[in-house]
């Protein structure tokens, strides 16, 4: 075929590009970004794509062009050779050291968001028990009781042990909601994940949250709704607008 798989591949390589650009026009693209944290978040998605997708198509085109400019040619002999070691080292430093920025960029939202010490006193508190097929949810009967002085060491310790005692033994008028995750605008939640069985992973695409439960450990997480009128359906993975303006 000659140089017939070079015009191949570079129209396929043209064609993703294509669609890479258009993608976000037909609604292919993330879902809207109802998180105080999103905006973030989604910064750390755009340098990533954008670094990785850069390197993708420099290394794409210039596999293009080599299946072009070497293509078989019946006339001429191959030539062997052992490589280059400074290409070598140069392709292997320049994605150590982007991993590297990368990891590096990514320490200040990793923080606001995972550490437990960065995270806000909480409006409202959930425990969620994953199991087969369901998303079991679990609220205080008076939310306010789980509320701190952030400025104050000693209360933050002694509530983060007695939250944690509550999420991991129900009381009796705790209400109890499947598959929905019920709050209201900017309030900070927090969440507390555990499972019945098996790792399940934990995921709200608009809140730009994702934990995955482990047996036998219970995981704090949280986030704040910047956007009101909205629930989420768990099973579905989607924000359902309400038909009423109740608040969800």
């Amino acid at each position: 075929m000659g140089k017939g798989w070079s015009y191949f591949f570079g129209a396929v390589l043209l064609a993703t590009l294509l669609l890479w650009f258009i993608a976000p026009m037909w609604g292919w693209w993330l879902p809207d970004n109802v998180s105080s944290v999103g905006g973030d978040i989604d910064l750390l998605f755009y340098l990533i794509l954008g670094l990785t997708g850069f390197f993708f198509v420099l290394t794409e085109v210039i596999l293009v062009y080599a299946m072009w400019a070497f293509a078989y040619r019946p006339d001429e002999k191959s030539v062997y050779t052992h490589g280059n070691h400074r290409l070598e080292v140069l392709w292997t430093a320049v994605p150590a050291a982007i991993l590297l920025f990368i990891a590096v960029a990514q320490i200040g939202v990793w923080e606001t968001i995972k550490y437990r010490k960065m995270m806000p006193a909480p409006d409202l508190t959930v425990t969620v028990l994953a199991r087969q097929w369901e998303w079991r949810m679990r609220y205080a009967s008076k939310p306010e009781r789980f509320s701190y002085d952030p400025a104050d060491r000693d209360e933050k310790t002694r509530m983060d042990r007695e939250v944690r005692a509550w999420a991991e033994n129900p009381e009796i008028d705790d209400l109890h909601v499947a598959n929905e995750l019920h709050c209201w605008k900017d309030s900070d939640v927090k969440v507390y994940l555990r499972t019945q069985d098996v790792i399940h992973s934990f995921t709200i695409p608009n809140l730009r949250l994702k934990q995955d439960t482990l047996p036998g450990k219970t995981i704090p997480m949280w986030f704040r709704a910047t956007k009101a009128n909205t629930r989420f359906d768990a099973k579905t993975g989607k924000l359902i607008e309400p038909e009423s303006p109740t608040l969800r």
